[in-house]
């Protein structure tokens, strides 16, 4: 596949070394724009997310910034995650792997509306690409001894063919085409001229239909083979998310971003981006 950078590679040793460099924050990046933390998975303190095919994920909640889960139903591991409120009744949270080789991260969509659980595993090293490259795998759980209520999670083509503009932050926007259910459409800068144009593999997962509420995963081709996961509210034209994977410094990222404003756009709107750019759509009354 082309790649509008040429990317360095390493050897396993060279990625691990690179994930673990203490002398780099792997929590801020370039979209560092986070909502507040969530202190509520603190409040409840231990859940285990019950696969439907048995077994789980045992959790505690340690305090806003600490949790420990149990390695292999045997041993209690302690790291650092971070959690934010996607919407209403709805965490998001991830944390890295201690030491794991490949490096790993998870993160999860909790929805206390319905106690349905989305898990995306994720790891840096995808033999389909190069070394660098991330992967990801989503499953769908519970909250262990919580009545599960709702549609199930699933995944989904209910916005395929729209096209929505999103706030970057700083006043600079881009547009997801979201062309079939395996690949999205990344512009950004559009307009008559975009510096970047670009299909990606995506995911999309249906978390609510009635609330608007969708979960959406892509991996970063483009650039640097980055993982995106993001929990979008179209009612409200928001989201939030996170980076995960080795970045264009070739420095280990996975930190939190979100985007404050959106726009679906229309036959119309995307006539007028073609003749007068983007922001003429985004500046129109």
């Amino acid at each position: 596949m082309e790649r509008r950078m040429k990317q360095t590679q390493f050897t396993k040793r060279e990625i691990f070394d690179i994930v673990n460099d203490t002398r780099f924050n792997p929590h801020t990046g370039g979209l560092h724009y986070p909502r507040p933390f969530s202190d509520r998975l603190v409040k409840e303190g231990k859940l285990t997310f019950a696969s439907q095919w048995g077994g789980g994920l045992d959790y505690e909640f340690v305090d806003p910034h600490t949790l420990r889960w149990l390695f292999h139903g045997f041993e209690w591991r302690e790291e650092y995650y971070e959690a934010y409120e996607a919407a209403d009744n709805v965490i998001f949270f991830f944390h890295c792997i201690k030491g794991s080789s490949p490096p790993e991260m998870r993160s999860f969509c909790v929805d206390f509306n319905t106690n349905r659980v989305i898990v995306n595993n994720a790891q840096i090293g995808n033999d389909e690409y190069t070394p660098r490259d991330t992967s990801n795998r989503m499953s769908f759980a519970q909250i262990a001894g919580r009545e599960v209520t709702g549609e199930p999670h699933e995944f989904t083509d209910d916005f395929v063919g729209k096209v929505a503009a999103w706030e970057l932050g700083g006043g600079m926007w881009l547009t997801h085409h979201y062309i079939n259910t395996k690949f999205f459409l990344n512009e950004i800068g559009a307009g008559p001229n975009p510096f970047l144009t670009i299909a990606e593999p995506a995911q999309y997962v249906k978390i609510d239909a009635k609330k608007q509420l969708y979960l959406f995963s892509w991996r970063e081709m483009a650039g640097p083979g980055i993982m995106g996961w993001d929990i979008m509210d179209f009612s409200s034209m928001t989201s939030i998310g996170m980076f995960y994977g080795i970045n264009e410094a070739d420095r280990f990222e996975c930190y939190c971003f979100t985007r404050s404003a959106g726009k679906w756009l229309s036959v119309e709107d995307r006539k007028l981006m073609c003749k007068e750019g983007l922001y003429a759509v985004i500046n129109k009354k």
